[in-house]
């Protein structure tokens, strides 16, 4: 045997590839998020959280209820919205969609601040926004995982009739690893409202 083959057992490299699979499609997103803001010519329409998801940072001092809400609000919901959709057996592509959504997102709000600030965008994005960003995107990962593969279960329960117990999905631990996302989301709108209360000013031109 070698090293690679004891070190790496084939679920661990499966898990590998659908979390590579997965990160493509965010990246996808933001280039697509990206290329969408270069083509608009009304750049005001992304201000909107519908398509910035929050992760604009401006100069105006926000409460820290706001910034709280904002950075809460649409993570919550996605993850809320993928477990929903692991109980249907075939709702892959939904949540593969939320994933590819929430890149497009980050990719129009940062080139937003490029293009209201040019150069000096540069450390308000590394630290007011990157943060927040990449800590909700691993959660949003592995929230799409958990419900892709949820769905797959249901779907093999449906085909076979009669599944064996090991094969049923396991419906309290997919619940439980979900509480853990969204609690990980709570401390993620944490942070970005300390680092953006405390920034703004010295970063925001």
């Amino acid at each position: 045997m070698t090293l690679k083959e004891t070190k790496y057992a084939p679920e661990d490299i499966k898990r590998m590839r659908v979390l590579t699979l997965l990160m493509c499609v965010l990246a996808a997103g933001i280039a697509a998020g990206t290329i969408f803001y270069c083509l608009t010519d009304n750049k005001a329409v992304f201000l909107s959280d519908k398509l910035s998801h929050g992760f604009i940072k401006l100069s105006q001092q926000q409460s820290v209820i706001s910034v709280f809400y904002r950075s809460v609000s649409w993570t919550s919901m996605f993850v809320i919205l993928l477990m929903l959709s692991g109980f249907c057996a075939i709702s892959q592509l939904i949540s593969i969609s939320l994933l590819f959504y929430r890149g497009a997102a980050l990719g129009m709000a940062v080139s937003y601040m490029y293009g209201l600030y040019g150069s000096r965008a540069v450390p308000a994005v590394i630290i007011m926004v990157l943060p927040h960003a990449l800590f909700t995107s691993v959660i949003l990962l592995l929230a799409v995982r958990e419900s892709v593969r949820f769905s797959n279960l249901s779907f093999l329960y449906i085909v076979r009739r009669l599944p064996d117990d090991e094969e049923r999905p396991e419906l309290k631990l997919y619940m439980i690893r979900f509480a853990v996302l969204l609690f990980l989301v709570l401390i993620s709108a944490v942070i970005d409202c300390v680092i953006t209360y405390f920034t703004t000013d010295m970063l925001i031109p």
